[in-house]
């Protein structure tokens, strides 16, 4: 006597059943394909074995765009479910892994490269651990288990993780000394003088900044504006004398120390930039955790910034 597995039990490949779930999370082909690196033609094709296996419609692609059949809808919320609980175990069995000598700490470009570079071996010295920087990096990141731990500048219980706040500092105004040289100091903000503009950084958690002071309308503002993508390109185009940025002096403390920026007053009292340690809940205790809290908390303490005008 033979048996046999029977095939009403036997999964779909893996890749369609991800391909598929990402169809319908991010509502189309076009963004799911961009989310898991693959063409459109990949993709499809992903989708095609899936339809084929079960001999149903799962995307109606009439009208020229791709939308879940209601079947369609149904497995694939069953999917992303699905796909969320393994997520979930596995950054709690990762979390959990304090055998591990290496920790992935997820940080904005800006941290990573200012602060958390240069002091790596030294962390590893220190605790007898590697540390693994992962950037940038966010909050989906930290859910999923790509990283152990987050440096970010949202509060991280509004995310529903655990974290503590690190440290705050008021946002500060700065140019290079050549372009302060043709500004009113004084009432930099009142005169468009020559090359004077404003480094807008229009990531998430920055892009309030200068509207915190001139209001939502950038044509309204004061200077012309130049957008930016995040604080690094911003302090490198203020470094070059192309415009004023408003960072804060953690970031730019050696720039500042050095006189290649000068501090500008504030038009009003400054915006505040928060960074917290963000971690999962089920990392809360490990010893690889307050390892790195630690070494955290004590850099920055250590970190002292030139004061503000």
């Amino acid at each position: 006597m033979t048996t046999s597995d029977p095939s009403p039990r036997r999964l779909p490949a893996l890749r369609a059943l991800q391909a598929f779930a990402a169809v319908v999370r991010y509502g189309g082909m076009r963004r799911a394909a961009e989310r898991l690196h693959l063409s459109h033609a990949a993709l499809s094709q992903h989708v095609q074995h899936l339809e084929e296996a079960f001999g149903l419609r799962l995307l109606d692609r009439s009208g020229g765009r791709a939308r879940p059949t209601p079947l369609g809808r149904e497995y694939g919320e069953a999917l992303i479910e699905g796909f969320e609980r393994i997520e979930a175990a596995t950054a709690r069995l990762r979390a959990r892994g304090d055998e591990s000598r290496r920790w992935l700490l997820g940080a904005p470009t800006s941290l990573s490269v200012s602060l958390l570079l240069p002091r790596l071996e030294d962390f590893a010295a220190r605790a007898g651990a590697e540390v693994q920087l992962f950037c940038p990096a966010n909050a989906d990141d930290l859910a999923q288990g790509r990283v152990h731990a987050l440096l970010m500048h949202r509060d991280p219980a509004a995310l529903g993780l655990r974290g503590e706040l690190l440290f705050e500092q008021a946002l500060q105004p700065v140019a290079a000394p050549a372009l302060a040289a043709r500004l009113d100091l004084a009432h930099w903000w009142r005169e468009r003088a020559p090359g004077a503009r404003l480094l807008h950084v229009t990531s998430e958690g920055w892009r309030e900044d200068w509207p915190h002071w001139f209001g939502e309308d950038a044509a309204h503002w004061p200077l012309p504006s130049l957008g930016l993508s995040s604080p690094m390109p911003a302090l490198s185009a203020a470094l070059a004398g192309q415009g004023i940025a408003l960072l804060y002096p953690r970031l730019i403390a050696e720039p500042l120390a050095h006189g290649a920026l000068l501090p500008l007053p504030c038009p009003q009292p400054p915006p505040l930039r928060r960074v917290y340690l963000a971690w999962l809940p089920e990392a809360h205790g490990s010893a690889r955790l307050e390892r790195l809290r630690d070494w955290v908390t004590a850099l920055l303490r250590d970190d002292e910034a030139p004061p503000s005008p």
